[in-house]
């Protein structure tokens, strides 16, 4: 009885856990920048995304950068929805189970400029 318990609890948190988010296909055209006011200077404000990753039940089974490489993935998803095609970045939230990211979506005209802090976020390979 008492290994049924300990085997219905463990399924059900490795259910309850979930993956981290990747990118679509649009959402690898938006580009993130961080730092760089003169970046966004011609381009339209489309509005707040936001992305979240990880759980209090589930965070100790996901690396910290998965999580910021998901919640990350979770705003160029939500910006190329508006129809966005960059994000930057506010400054980040602390974080100790989850991580919660917020940014202005953008639609830019013009190429960004060469000094643009640009953030490419990619998993690192195994």
């Amino acid at each position: 009885m008492k290994k049924l318990m300990v085997s219905s609890m463990l399924a059900s948190t490795l259910l309850l856990s979930g993956c981290v988010t990747f990118p679509t296909t649009e959402s690898t055209n938006v580009d993130v920048v961080w730092d760089d006011t003169k970046a966004i200077e011609n381009c339209e404000r489309l509005g707040i995304v936001y992305g979240s990753e990880g759980h209090f039940y589930d965070y100790w089974f996901h690396a910290d950068k998965d999580m910021v490489w998901g919640a990350i993935n979770q705003m160029r998803i939500k910006a190329a929805a508006l129809g966005a095609n960059t994000v930057y970045l506010y400054q980040p939230l602390d974080f100790s189970s989850s991580v919660t990211m917020f940014a202005n979506a953008y639609l830019c005209q013009q190429p960004k400029t060469a000094s643009a802090t640009k953030l490419e976020v990619m998993p690192d390979s195994k």
